[in-house]
């Protein structure tokens, strides 16, 4: 359709307004206009008012309405199949050329979103080095990626080389020996020392072997056993019942056991008697009786349930303990021969994703506008719809990247000079590993201060040294998150906790350590999605052509 057709020109051969048409039908001196799919036997025949019906004649508006021409008009603005066609092989070859080229670009992925952050944190000096230097681009790009070079990513690599160095002294350092003598150490601070602890772990073992209803001498047996302990320990082993659960008790109801198992191989074998099914009954309820009564008896003994566990876990034998050793042996070995073949090609790795984050951050300083206006150009989305998500990405970047990683520097840096007072010899490798504990939300460097903290009261038995780290963590390393993140956002509303948290627990298996960072950046990107959908749809349901609600509807 051409600006002839548009305009409404009377020698045009498209379907005229409704309006129109009724005007020109109350004239006198109107003509029917000729219809674009008229025969050639009507154009060489004299026009004449055809014979229509009144209601072919009248639209709705009390116009001419010629079904005939609208359906042309409709099936002339509809695209060729041609048309059709090229637009589907294009956008097949877009997808194709896309899945290639991500398939190409995604080992690059961690490195390039890790240089556009640190381009958007370093921008304001980007654009000091700018005014500086008169506007050249290169030379300011080359200065800032120096500054970035100095400052973060060096200092990281020497950091990570000591932490290093510093956890495989520590692991050189340690003799077997010595973590069974801190063991007993700290087992004894915290009060879980059990005398005769042997004897607690076979009566535990013997409560969950009674039922063995198929096994009658075995079973009298391991009561005979389970009595004879009980005796044993409730005159050796000092503690007195609060609840009045005597070990008396317990012996009554493993005699009432045993007296249901003499009761069972009295039967000589008989099968599926009404008798017998009863006395399995009461063989079944009988063990869950005498079951609970030596278990509270324990409880009463050794200061309850949760005490009881502690002091049987933290009492192993040494046939126990040795089989723990072998399964961690076992778990571990294969694991760090593995680790051991890959240790050069994970270095390239580092080295090249490095390399390419250093260049990515030089071109993105001096190359970056045009870049997103590139961008922009080629994508299909709105301009403000592009322009909100750069802007997105740039408050993300600095509430996640910058908020986040600098309150966790800090906490890690104070943190440190507290070990380093409290005696810890590793004390950047506890730096390091703060670090990251206080990205993770909800866990925070206290996952870190606090196991230091009981370390020095339980084994080390430096209580003063363990109470003024408690509170140092608790009042200043842990509290000092809330003032810089304040600092940096401006008031910026963050991620909710538990979002926050999720995101991080889910970007670190996909992402790998980095999804720290990007696990959270990715839940913000896709709200600022859902907004601009949101968005939209908001527009099409207020734009003059578009169909009514159904609460808009409902109203009516």
């Amino acid at each position: 359709m051409n600006e002839k057709d548009l305009s409404g020109d009377p020698s045009s051969p498209t379907p005229r307004s409704p309006q129109s048409s009724s005007t020109q039908s109350s004239s006198p001196q109107s003509e029917p206009a000729e219809c674009p799919g008229d025969s050639p036997v009507s154009d060489q025949t004299p026009s004449k008012p055809s014979v229509q019906s009144s209601d072919e004649r009248r639209g709705a508006g009390g116009g001419t309405f010629r079904p005939q021409r609208d359906a042309n008009t409709l099936i002339a603005k509809l695209p060729s199949l041609a048309r059709i066609s090229s637009v589907v092989m294009l956008i097949a070859g877009i997808l194709v050329v896309g899945m290639l080229f991500y398939k190409v670009m995604v080992g690059f992925f961690i490195p390039l979103f890790m240089a556009a952050a640190l381009v958007v944190i370093f921008r304001p000096i980007h654009e000091w080095f700018l005014r500086r230097f008169g506007g050249r681009r290169r030379l300011a790009a080359v200065a800032t990626t120096s500054v970035i070079l100095s400052i973060v990513l060096i200092p990281i690599v020497l950091l990570i080389s000591i932490a290093i160095g510093q956890l495989t002294g520590l692991v050189s350092r340690t003799d077997l020996d010595d973590l069974k003598a801190a063991f007993e150490r700290g087992r004894t601070q915290l009060g879980l020392e059990l005398e005769h602890a042997d004897r607690f772990r076979r009566l535990n073992e013997l409560a969950g072997m009674l039922d063995e209803i198929d096994k009658p001498d075995e079973v009298r047996l391991e009561i005979d056993e389970s009595k004879k302990l009980i005796s044993f320990l409730e005159t050796n082993v000092p503690g007195d019942s609060p609840t009045g659960d005597t070990g008396d008790i317990a012996i009554e109801r493993l005699n009432d056991l045993l007296e249901i198992v003499g009761q069972l191989q009295s039967m000589n074998g008989a099968e599926d008697t009404a008798d017998r099914i009863a006395l399995e009954e009461n063989f079944h309820r009988g063990f869950v009786v005498a079951s609970a009564s030596i278990n509270s008896w324990m409880n009463a003994k050794l200061g309850g349930a949760f005490w009881t566990q502690a002091k049987l876990l933290t009492n192993p034998s040494e046939k126990d303990l040795a089989s723990a050793i072998r399964a961690t042996r076992e778990y571990l070995q294969p694991r760090f021969v593995k680790f051991s073949g890959v240790t050069g090609k994970v270095f390239v790795q580092i080295m090249v994703g490095l390399l390419i984050m250093v260049i990515s951050i030089y071109f993105f300083f001096v190359d970056g506008p045009g870049m997103v206006h590139t961008l922009m150009r080629l994508s299909p989305l709105d301009d403000a719809y592009e322009l909100r998500l750069l802007s997105e990405f740039e408050k993300t970047s600095r509430a996640v990247v910058l908020a986040s990683v600098l309150s966790a520097l800090v906490q890690g840096i104070l943190a440190s000079i507290a070990f380093f007072f409290c005696g810890f010899q590793s004390f950047i490798l506890l730096f390091m590993v703060t670090t990251v504990m206080a990205l993770i939300p909800f866990l925070g460097a206290a996952s870190v201060w606090a196991p230091c903290a009981i370390y020095l009261a339980a084994v080390d038995q430096n209580y003063f040294a363990a109470v003024l780290l408690a509170i140092y963590g608790a009042a200043i390393v842990s509290s000092i998150d809330n003032v810089i993140k304040a600092y940096v956002l401006h008031g910026h509303s963050e991620l909710h906790p538990l979002v926050a948290l999720l995101s991080v627990l889910g970007g670190v298996p996909v992402f790998g350590p980095i999804g720290i960072l990007i696990g959270p950046m990715v839940v913000v990107f896709l709200q600022t999605l859902l907004e601009i959908l949101n968005h939209e749809l908001a527009l099409r349901d207020t734009s003059p052509g578009a169909p009514k609600s159904t609460t808009a509807v409902a109203e009516e």
